[in-house]
């Protein structure tokens, strides 16, 4: 049986103790907890064979420290995925143990597992930011299939020659249970968190569709890869989806230097309308991926395996090619003769060295999802 709120008539006594815990230490990045009154944050460490899935109350990184309720514990529920867990309690049982605050204990930070799903498919939104957009001269937001596993928050990146790496930091969504509809979006508890969105500009540049980029052909093979979805340690369930994200900020640093800042208000495309798209084109669309072609989804559903990954703010390394690039390669008359300008561009942009370069750190961050850490690695 699902663990219930065992002291019901203390919930509006609990809901104000709540309003006054402190949301979290900031770190230099700004980052904490959200208020409880506004959202409940989880997270996993793994001791002995067991995930543990925690309710998160305090977070410090000064000490490296989150102190926590180990939900595992109270429900005897140690699934790999946190809402196998979560789903054993509801929004009142949550605010009466964190009221409560008894069997807290202090994790180290450096233990929390990632909150990605288990699956490898998943749902992206490009140029869903129109700064971004702007950068690099998309004026319109689209969907593509994102195929990596989920790795954790603290993560290396492989830099294979003549790859031109670079880096987005996205809000990330999951969900309690599959979707078929928008109704069924509207019923699930929605999970957000923090992830990075890694890609190979010069693999999309060869594979992108010139006469339609908002195809989003191309950006699957760009994208995809198995250290290419690094993901944050909290995952935050929020009491009112919409209003929670206008106050979410995202952001990434390079070796310490600000890239990427942006508030997740901006979205063009928001998570219901992403998810609706996705659903609508399920058995009618598709994109370019390893000389084929692929679906979206492999059904008329989302999956509790699968991410939204809702795009990102401007400041990424590529920027919209110079006019006279765009020209050459569209004058072209034949396939080999725009391939040929492709590449001359794409080898300007490698002498550059503006992208990703091992040993780069790229720390991506948020006001109250998290952060991850990534590293530049050569290619083995």
């Amino acid at each position: 049986m699902p663990f219930r709120r065992t002291v019901i008539s203390c919930a509006s006594l609990a809901l104000a103790a709540l309003a006054a815990l402190p949301a979290g230490a900031a770190t230099p990045a700004g980052a904490g907890l959200a208020p409880i009154a506004q959202a409940h944050t989880f997270a996993q460490v793994r001791q002995g064979d067991q995930v543990h899935t925690l309710l998160a109350l305090k977070l410090e990184t000064g000490a490296g420290t989150l102190t926590a309720i180990d939900l595992s514990a109270s429900s005897g529920a140690y699934s790999p995925d946190a809402f196998d867990v979560i789903a054993r309690f509801d929004a009142a049982a949550l605010d009466t143990l964190a009221g409560q605050a008894q069997g807290t204990r202090a994790y180290p930070i450096e233990r929390l597992l990632g909150v990605g799903p288990r699956g490898l498919a998943h749902i992206a939104a490009g140029t869903n930011y129109p700064a971004h957009g702007e950068e690099v001269g998309m004026h319109e937001a689209f969907l593509f299939p994102k195929l990596s596993q989920a790795g954790g928050p603290r993560t290396t990146l492989a830099a294979a020659p003549g790859a031109l790496l670079d880096y987005e930091v996205e809000v990330c969504a999951r969900f309690d249970r599959e979707l078929r509809s928008s109704a069924d979006f509207d019923a699930a508890r929605k999970g957000f968190f923090l992830c990075g969105d890694f890609s190979d500009r010069a693999t999309l540049v060869r594979n992108i569709n010139l006469a339609h980029p908002a195809s989003g052909d191309g950006f699957a093979d760009a994208k995809s890869g198995p250290d290419r979805f690094p993901t944050g340690a909290l995952l935050v369930v929020p009491r009112d989806w919409k209003a929670f994200l206008q106050g979410v900020t995202i952001a990434t640093h390079v070796d310490g230097q600000p890239r990427q800042h942006a508030r997740a208000g901006d979205m063009i495309k928001d998570l219901r309308a992403i998810v609706s798209e996705t659903l609508g084109e399920a058995r009618t669309r598709t994109w370019s991926y390893a000389g084929g072609r692929i679906p979206m989804v492999a059904r008329a559903a989302i999956g509790t395996d699968s991410a939204v990954l809702t795009g990102t703010g401007d400041g990424v390394v590529f920027r919209e090619p110079e006019p006279a690039v765009i020209k050459a390669v569209m004058a072209a008359k034949h396939r080999a003769g725009q391939m040929a300008q492709i590449e001359r561009y794409l080898a300007a942009e490698a002498a550059k060295r503006i992208y990703l370069q091992p040993g780069n750190r790229v720390r991506h961050s948020s006001n109250v999802l998290g952060w991850i850490e990534t590293t530049v690695v050569p290619n083995k």
